[in-house]
């Protein structure tokens, strides 16, 4: 296999008809992270846009003219630009030419990028002739059969013909395509090995041929030993009591980084309202009183996850909250060979949280803040806080502390904040970090500094010397 690039994952993918790439495609699609294109489908795509160079195809084709390789690496330029392709893409049957791998080098060699992966899923010619030329199709519904592999039931051990091969549903006649026939199988083999050979050679270098005739486990099996992994993501986990300050410093890491910040809440909600599969299974819930399962918790987190903005990585705002739902997140980064890589904790004594958030006071219909000791109203004036020296400077308004802010109910908000994110920092800690949040704000800041990923500090891959007591690092 060539060396892996730090950069997008470039692979191409070839296979004679039969040979399985329909089956396996969408697999590494999905462990990937990378779309699968198809020059048909970028052309009609291209048309259906009206794009410049669409345009061009759908002039050349109306006048019944075959589209130029110029054009085709003009649509593919087009495409692999698109957000979705940020991490890569998988080429499929493409390039057909050595004119058009010239041409794709030179495209990619732009952006210094280059092929790092081609693989042919690869089966004798007698086995696909058995596999192909006996298949038949219900024209109406799009149901296949196959004469050895899934015969209909009207088969029944006679000869294959339009009289013995009926659907099982309907009854009604099957058919075969035209080039599903021994004659135009010779053909279609011939051309694409013709075509394929030569590109196979020109990067032999990281080309792979995978043994596609054998059980359908074992092919996967040898696809994921030679499919590249994938860039390393930012997966980021920020944890922190309430009144820790991590809405301050959160916004500084998404800059810092890149990457969004994802709330459990937040996407729920987004989730809902797109009308999403998951979200509107999660809608149903929540109108019938019940509490969203971490299935489709993960389900929304699965969805967002997979959006272009999250391409070099995400920050996960207090979640997981449970070890199950820890689990469940490391296997659903896993089947993309990724992994939470930094877990962060702004930490501040329980004594001090109960000043910073017991003394919090707000104006209900501004949503401006107060504080009676780090931001007083002017008329406390030194009175004792109360509703009635705690007035909004603007409007002279009385103003409110949440029913949450109280010194009985912080007890419980912050039992029930420790009792969940200690599991989760043992779980993750050989990359956990508990950052002293009782400081100045730029002295916290630049402690975080030196942990976040990317950092170059010795600390940023492992344990803070701080926390190593309590989380020792493997």
């Amino acid at each position: 296999m060539c060396p892996a690039k730090q950069g997008r994952v470039i692979v191409m993918l070839f296979g004679p008809p039969g040979a399985g790439k329909g089956t396996h495609a969408p697999k590494i699609v999905d462990r990937l992270g990378t779309p699968q294109l198809s020059t048909g489908d970028m052309l009609r795509e291209a048309v259906a846009k009206g794009t410049p160079v669409g345009l061009a195809a759908k002039k050349v084709m109306n006048e019944g003219g075959l589209v130029s390789d110029d054009i085709v690496m003009g649509i593919i330029k087009d495409r692999i630009a698109e957000p979705d392709c940020s991490k890569g893409f998988i080429l499929d049957g493409f390039p057909r030419t050595i004119a058009q791998a010239e041409q794709l080098d030179a495209l990619l060699a732009k952006t210094e990028e280059k092929v790092n992966s081609v693989i042919e899923l690869n089966v004798p010619d007698s086995i696909l002739e058995e596999r192909i030329c006996g298949r038949w199709i219900h024209k109406a519904s799009g149901r296949s059969y196959h004469v050895k592999f899934n015969p209909p039931k009207s088969l029944g051990g006679s000869a294959p013909s339009p009289t013995t091969m009926k659907d099982d549903e309907t009854g009604e006649a099957l058919m075969q395509r035209p080039d599903d026939t021994a004659e135009a199988l010779v053909k279609r083999l011939q051309g694409y090995h013709d075509e394929t050979e030569p590109i196979l050679a020109r990067y032999k270098s990281c080309a792979n041929r995978v043994n596609a005739d054998q059980k359908m486990d074992k092919v996967w099996n040898d696809l994921e030993k030679i499919l590249p992994k994938p860039p390393a993501m930012t997966i980021m986990m920020l944890f922190g009591p309430p009144g820790a300050g991590k809405g301050t410093h959160a916004p500084k890491i998404v800059d810092r980084l890149g990457t969004p910040q994802l709330s459990t809440g937040d996407m729920l909600r987004e989730a809902v309202a797109k009308g999403t599969e998951v979200g509107m299974k999660a809608k149903k819930i929540m109108s019938e009183g019940g509490l969203v399962s971490d299935d489709i918790v993960m389900g929304i987190i699965k969805d967002r996850i997979a959006e272009p903005d999250c391409s070099k990585g995400f920050i996960l705002d207090g979640f997981p909250r449970t070890i199950a739902q820890a689990e469940q997140l490391d296997a659903l980064l896993a089947r993309s060979c990724q992994k939470v890589n930094s877990v962060i904790e702004l930490n501040v004594p329980d004594s001090i949280l109960e000043e910073r958030i017991c003394g919090r006071w707000i104006h209900k219909a501004s949503g401006r803040s107060y504080h009676v000791k780090f931001n007083p109203p002017k008329s406390l004036a030194g009175k004792t806080p109360s509703a009635e020296t705690m007035k909004d400077d603007e409007t002279g308004e009385a103003l409110m502390q949440r029913p949450d802010d109280t010194a009985q109910a912080l007890v419980k908000r912050l039992q029930g904040y420790h009792d969940e994110t200690e599991p989760i920092l043992l779980r993750y800690k050989s990359c956990a970090h508990r950052i002293n949040a009782d400081q100045k704000m730029d002295k916290v800041w630049s402690d975080l500094e030196k942990v976040l990923p990317g950092s170059g500090s010795p600390s940023g891959g492992g344990c803070m010397s701080f926390l190593s007591k309590l989380l020792p690092c493997k």
